[in-house]
């Protein structure tokens, strides 16, 4: 199944608006994949997570500017 290159771009600002509003709120105990874990490995995951998909955006906007070519 193939993936819009907008999802990509959607999702990539989803996770970017979650990795800032989390610096922001500092009163949760966030969990990743059911575990409890410490405020900073989250923000790295929502982080790292939003550079994946926006990557992924890029990579694909590149390869259909090289077939239009």
């Amino acid at each position: 199944m193939k993936i819009s290159k907008t999802v990509y771009l959607i999702l990539a600002i989803i996770f970017l608006f979650s990795f800032i509003q989390s610096l922001f709120d500092t009163k949760i105990t966030p969990k990743i994949f059911f575990w409890e874990v410490n405020i900073w490995a989250y923000r790295f995951f929502r982080l790292a997570v939003a550079v994946v998909f926006m990557k992924s955006y890029l990579d694909m906007k590149k390869e259909e500017k090289k077939t239009e070519n």
